[in-house]
């Protein structure tokens, strides 16, 4: 942490490196990258209760290399409730970046709503 940014480092399992080169940024380096925003001032509050944030509004993505199997992360807030990203491979090349991302709150009952569906449900 330096101020508000945040850094972090995510890599993926050496059974799934390989599968890297199929995607433009791999799914799981980036949900490891957002998991990083929880160390962010993005919340605007301290206050547990008001739930889980999540991605809302997107600005500004860009891919500049695709394969990577590792990301060093950079997390900047934007606002009260917004981000931007800076993804990098293990050498410092950019991966990715993202102007704003808005995060929005959801609480446990939102979530238990919209899961209602059980087994007519679509996967």
């Amino acid at each position: 942490r330096r101020g508000e940014e945040i850094f972090a480092e995510a890599a993926l399992p050496s059974g799934e490196v390989d599968s890297a080169a199929g995607f433009g940024l791999h799914p799981a380096l980036l949900d490891a990258a957002l998991h990083a925003g929880a160390f962010s001032e993005a919340r605007g509050s301290d206050d547990e209760s008001e739930g889980a944030l999540l991605p809302f509004a997107w600005s500004g993505v860009s891919l500049h290399a695709s394969g990577a199997s590792s990301l060093r992360i950079r997390l900047s807030s934007t606002g009260q409730e917004s981000l931007s990203l800076e993804l990098a491979d293990a050498e410092g090349a950019p991966v990715a970046s993202v102007e704003s991302l808005v995060l929005r709150a959801v609480t446990d009952e939102q979530l238990k709503v919209s899961g209602g569906g059980g087994s007519e449900s679509l996967f």
